[in-house]
């Protein structure tokens, strides 16, 4: 269960890679699995043939209690998992799995997932529904979170380091010349974002007013809308502004060519407002027009990387590539600190001065492109390790919770 088939690479990619894992350990031949989806069709092919694909509804209870009912253990592969900062909704989802299958008898694991601040009544939720849950936390500080409201855990890392499904270098490169790319200009990646108009929250006043004025530019789904006013807007312009400032400073004083990445369907309006500020050749890469794979080809080819969004971070750091975080909450945070980049190279996205700030920070990590590369290198390798060990960790405990079934 996660936030699958919205068209979010990171959250498909975490869940692809649970699945391949799941199949190494105990052989496709052993375990069936099922992924819940927001849009089976975005997913297709994505999977092993023992994976089914069963759609839902964001009104989630009933399809959501129909999963848990069928099934003798269930996966928590929302790397955001238990936080008010997106979607209440989205918490809320993944607390009523933990508590089905806790009514039920049956074992629920949350793998490589993140706690953040959540509103009381979620935080309320969590802690009854949840106890019974084990969380495997990509981050200390998740863990603290996680015991303070009595949960168990460890922690561990982020699901997508083995994400393997990328496409060949020469296939994104050849996308990239499709872009105007010449093939020998070093790739300067930005993947940005609208962090400004989130939570997503239900409302039916807003839905009622929409349908009879016509107007729905807020709305997610259904009655789910993003939050908006003036204020939120003109924050939003002045951080495309502020990034743009900083990508065209660095590349005037160096040759990179800009590509641009929308790791989620929600950033095509970012990603457009960006390309419209920029007054140079650029590609333009968006999900929903580039499946995951090619999206993390795409990340794989960068020689260096601006991103909002941690999954971009995450991918590209196969290759070494250095990276300028410019974050909106606790998860690219705890990234740039596990890698002792903070200092240098994570900034906010309300910095003052961020388009200097990124500029300076680009030039930084290009003049120490060698040895952030191989720190980076190491980091991804000792990621792969952890998730490994992980992987281990949801077997025997699994195994030891469904010797009923056997």
């Amino acid at each position: 269960m996660g936030y699958n088939g919205a068209g979010n690479t990171g959250s498909d990619v975490r869940t692809v890679s649970i699945a391949r894992q799941v199949n190494a350990l105990f052989g496709k031949e052993s375990v069936r699995m099922t992924v819940m989806t927001l849009d089976a069709n975005s997913l297709e092919g994505c999977f092993d043939e023992n994976v089914t694909l069963l759609p839902f509804s964001s009104i989630f209870p009933l399809d959501l209690y129909r999963a848990c009912s069928s099934h003798h253990a269930a996966i928590l592969c929302e790397g955001s998992a238990l936080k008010s900062g997106f979607a209440n909704a989205l918490t809320l989802f993944l607390c009523e799995a933990a508590g089905v299958m806790s009514a039920q008898g049956k074992p629920c694991i949350a793998y490589g997932v993140e706690a953040g601040y959540m509103e009381p009544f979620v935080e309320r939720a969590a802690a009854g529904l949840c106890r019974d849950a084990y969380f495997i936390a990509r981050t200390d500080e998740s863990l603290m979170r996680l015991k303070k409201l009595g949960l168990r855990g460890h922690t561990g890392t982020d699901a997508a380091w083995n994400y393997d499904k990328a496409i060949r270098p020469d296939e994104a490169d050849l996308l990239l010349r499709k872009q105007g790319w010449d093939g020998e200009t070093p790739l300067l990646g930005v993947a940005v974002i609208n962090p400004f108009c989130w939570p997503v929250r239900p409302s039916l006043w807003r839905w009622a007013k929409g349908m009879i004025s016509g107007d729905l530019t807020a709305q997610y789904d259904k009655w789910y809308f993003f939050s908006d006013s003036p204020a939120r807007r003109n924050a939003f312009r002045q951080y495309i502004e502020e990034v743009a400032a900083g990508v065209c400073s660095f590349t005037r004083q160096y040759d990179y060519f800009p590509v641009l990445i929308g790791m989620e369907r929600l950033d095509e309006r970012a990603v457009r407002a960006l390309a419209g500020k920029l007054n140079c050749p650029k590609a333009a890469f968006l999900s929903g027009e580039y499946p995951a794979q090619a999206i993390t080809g795409i990340l794989r080819s960068l020689s260096m990387l601006v991103t909002s969004r941690y999954h971009a971070a995450v991918l590209s750091m196969e290759t070494g590539c250095p990276i300028v975080a410019v974050s909106m909450d606790e998860r690219l945070d705890g990234l740039m600190r596990e890698l002792s980049l903070d200092s240098k190279y994570l900034f906010g996205v309300e910095d003052g001065n961020l388009g200097g700030k990124i500029a300076a920070a680009l030039s930084e990590a290009r003049a120490e492109q060698d040895a952030i590369s191989l720190h980076m290198r190491r980091y991804a390798a000792d990621c792969r390790e952890k998730l490994d060990t992980m992987g281990k960790f949801m077997k025997r405990y699994l195994q030891d919770a469904l010797r009923q079934y056997v």
